[in-house]
C-alpha cells in the first residue's frame, strides 16, 4: 500500500507520536508511506526528534498550522494537492483536525479515500458557541466524504456517532492507542524493589495550554499546603503558552512545588512521581495516563472525554470521587475534590498498590504498539477491498 499521513504539527502528545509510530512500522513492513505535517508555533514543544531518531523523514507543508488563516490554510491545501499528485497514495490517513480538513478536502478532490483519527474533538471546550457549530456542521460535511473514521475510545465513538452526530456509528471504528510500552514497563520492574519515600511525590505531565488546565494543579498544590493533609511534593512536566503562570505559581508555593519543564525522557518523568493528576477540561484518550499506568504510577484524573475508558470499573463512590480498578476519577474539577482523591490515596498505601498493579497490567495488554499496527493496516485494507468492490459492480452495471 501507498499511504499519506497528514497531521497539522508534531508537537508534544499523542497524535505525534501515533503519526510517527504509524510511519516507520508500516514502512519496516515494506509499505510505502510519506509523513506531512506543519511547523510549530513558538513555545510548544517540539515531538519531531522522533521522527529523526526512528529515521522518518518529513514532507513539511509550511500553511498548516493550528490558527485560521485564509492564505496559509489555502497555501496547506495546495501543497496537499501536490503531495498526493507526486506520491499517488491508495489512501490519505489524517490527524488532528486542521490537517483532517484540508487532508480531507484534498482527498476527497482527488479521488483518494480518506480516513480520519479523532485523536480528542473540539466540540467542548475550545471555541465559543457559534464556533463549535460551525465546526461541528463542517465535521459533518467532511464525514460523508471519508472513508473510515478511527475513534480512539468507545467513549469517544459514542460522542461521535450519538451526541454530535458527525457520522453513522457504522462508519466510526475504536482502534485503541498503540505505544512502545517497555521503557515504562522497566520503571514498574524497578519500582516493585524500592521503598516508598515518606513523601507522596505527585506531578502534572502534558502540554502547558488552556484545555489541559496546568494552572488547576497549582490550585490543588495550594489546597493541599493550606490544609496540611500529609507530607507531598508537587511537579510540573511540559512546555507550552502557560509556562510563565505556571513558573510563577511555582515559585509563590515554595519547595514543595517544581516546574521541571519539559523532558525528552518521558520513562524517567515516571520514575520521578507516586501519583499523577490530570486536570484537563476535555481529553481524547490522554497519554500521560497510559504512560504512567504503565510504570506503576496512581493516577487521579477528571472525569472527562474518554478518560473512564482507561480508568476501568467503578468499585466505590466517595461524594464526588470514584475509586476504578485502575485509578480515581473526580467528577468536579476543582481543588478542592482532587485534594479528597489525593488523600485517599496517600493515606491507603494499599489501596494504591492495588490499583496501580491492576491498571499496569491492564496497559500492558491493551495499549501496545503491534495491535495498534495491526488493526490499522487491517482497517486500510478493508477500506482498499470495499472501493475495489465497489468499481468492480459500477463497471459490471
Amino acid at each position: 500500500m501507498r499511504i499519506a499521513r497528514v497531521i497539522a504539527r508534531l508537537n508534544v502528545g499523542g497524535p505525534a507520536i501515533q503519526a510517527v509510530l504509524l510511519t516507520h512500522a508500516l514502512q519496516y513492513q515494506g509499505h510505502a508511506t510519506v509523513l506531512a505535517c506543519g511547523n510549530l508555533p513558538i513555545g510548544e514543544g517540539s515531538a519531531e526528534y522522533l521522527a529523526a531518531e526512528a529515521g522518518v523523514p518529513i514532507y513539511r507543508i509550511d500553511g498548516l498550522s493550528r490558527s485560521i488563516s485564509l492564505f496559509d490554510d489555502l497555501r496547506a491545501f495546495l501543497q496537499i494537492l501536490r503531495l498526493i499528485h507526486r506520491e499517488r497514495p491508495d489512501i490519505i490517513h489524517t490527524h488532528t483536525a486542521k490537517a483532517g480538513t484540508l487532508g480531507r478536502l484534498a482527498a476527497w478532490l482527488s479521488r483518494v479515500p480518506a480516513i480520519h483519527t479523532f485523536h480528542g474533538h473540539v466540540f467542548h471546550g475550545y471555541f465559543s458557541s457559534w464556533k463549535t457549530r460551525a465546526v461541528i456542521a463542517m465535521e459533518r460535511f467532511l464525514a460523508k466524504h471519508t472513508a473510515a473514521i478511527v475513534a480512539i475510545s468507545e467513549s469517544q465513538k459514542r460522542d461521535l456517532s450519538t451526541v454530535y452526530q458527525i457520522a453513522p456509528a457504522n462508519k466510526i471504528h475504536v482502534v485503541r492507542l498503540g505505544f512502545n510500552l517497555s521503557p515504562f514497563a522497566a520503571v514498574f520492574q524497578r519500582r516493585l524493589r524500592q521503598v516508598s519515600p515518606g513523601a507522596v511525590r505527585c506531578g502534572w505531565v502534558g502540554r502547558l495550554t488552556a484545555i489541559k488546565d496546568p494552572c488547576l494543579f497549582t490550585a490543588i498544590a495550594r489546597e493541599w499546603q493550606r490544609g496540611q493533609l500529609a507530607p507531598a511534593s508537587f511537579t510540573v512536566f511540559g512546555d507550552g503558552e502557560l509556562r510563565p503562570e505556571v513558573a510563577a505559581a511555582a515559585a509563590e508555593l515554595g519547595n514543595e512545588f517544581q516546574f521541571a519543564g519539559w523532558q525528552r525522557d518521558t520513562a524517567a518523568i515516571y520514575e520521578c512521581l507516586d501519583l499523577l493528576v490530570l486536570t484537563s477540561r476535555n481529553e481524547g484518550t490522554p497519554v500521560a495516563v497510559i504512560e504512567a499506568m504503565a510504570s506503576g504510577c496512581a493516577v487521579i484524573a477528571a472525569d472527562v472525554g474518554g478518560v473512564a475508558d482507561l480508568m476501568g470499573e467503578p468499585k466505590e463512590h466517595r461524594g464526588q470521587l470514584t475509586i476504578c480498578a485502575h485509578g480515581l476519577l473526580v467528577r468536579n474539577r476543582d481543588p478542592q475534590s482532587f485534594a479528597a482523591a489525593l488523600a485517599v490515596l496517600a493515606n491507603d498505601e494499599p489501596l494504591r498498590t492495588n490499583i496501580c498493579e491492576a491498571a499496569h497490567q491492564h496497559v500492558m495488554s491493551h495499549y501496545g504498539q503491534e495491535r495498534l499496527v495491526a488493526e490499522i493496516i487491517a482497517l486500510y485494507e478493508s477500506v482498499l477491498q470495499r472501493r475495489a468492490t465497489l468499481a468492480a459492480a459500477g463497471a459490471r452495471a
